[in-house]
């Protein structure tokens, strides 16, 4: 079941009931999502790799209107990555981030500092309000979690100015982003929630061209 709200965006056609997500943090993750493509999508960025999407995905999200990808970004997980663990995401000398997004608009990287910062401790809460909804929403190993269980918030609040620790999710996968936006468009229950089905199916699936089907009926519910 799904409320309205009445107001277009993230909330407007979110599952009333969010599952193993409680709504608040369900809320601030599709803030999160949306704050994700709204980064991405920036001039100048089509060859950073912490988006990476494949042109056709890049271009679907790209012709999406703004509540469209509102809608887009309140599925139940995230629709980016983060590189989490005792070895932590490669090191970097200097800004290299400041290389891959020489050419983006201003106060763009101060915007991406918070949002990563906002992603990391949205785990950590994740996992102290609702660990089982962990591996939905971020696809994060066993060894990533225990460690994120035991990490010093200073901990986090370095790793989280680490621009390696955000990485992107499905970029290869242009099936998927344009499921997800026709669905968005469509705005039904129906439509979101197969979206979603599929989009679960490939937490785990390599990130390859070729989605696989959608399934055959409709979800259970």
């Amino acid at each position: 079941m799904y409320d309205q709200p009445g107001g277009p965006g993230q909330e407007s056609l979110a599952p009333a009931r969010s599952g193993l997500i409680p709504p608040a943090l369900r809320r601030d993750l599709a803030d999160l999502n949306a704050q994700y493509l709204e980064l991405g999508l920036a001039p100048g960025l089509e060859a950073d790799p912490r988006f990476g999407w494949c042109a056709g995905a890049r271009c679907c999200l790209l012709a999406a209107d703004a509540d469209t990808r509102a809608t887009m970004a309140a599925v139940p997980f995230a629709l980016f990555g983060l590189t989490l663990g005792p070895e932590g995401p490669p090191g970097v000398v200097g800004r290299v981030a400041d290389e891959w997004a020489a050419c983006a608009p201003a106060g763009w990287h101060a915007r991406f500092d918070s949002f990563a910062h906002q992603s990391v401790f949205l785990a950590r809460r994740l996992l102290d309000a609702a660990p089982m909804a962990l591996q939905l929403v971020f696809g994060l190993p066993e060894h990533a979690q225990r460690w994120l269980l035991e990490c010093r918030l200073v901990q986090l609040a370095d790793l989280a100015g680490n621009p390696h620790v955000i990485r992107p999710r499905w970029r290869l996968h242009a099936r998927f982003w344009q499921v997800l936006a026709v669905a968005a468009r469509r705005g039904t229950p129906d439509a979101l929630q197969l979206a979603h089905c599929i989009g679960m199916c490939l937490l785990d699936a390599a990130d390859e061209d070729v989605a696989p089907a959608p399934p055959r009926g409709r979800p259970r519910r």
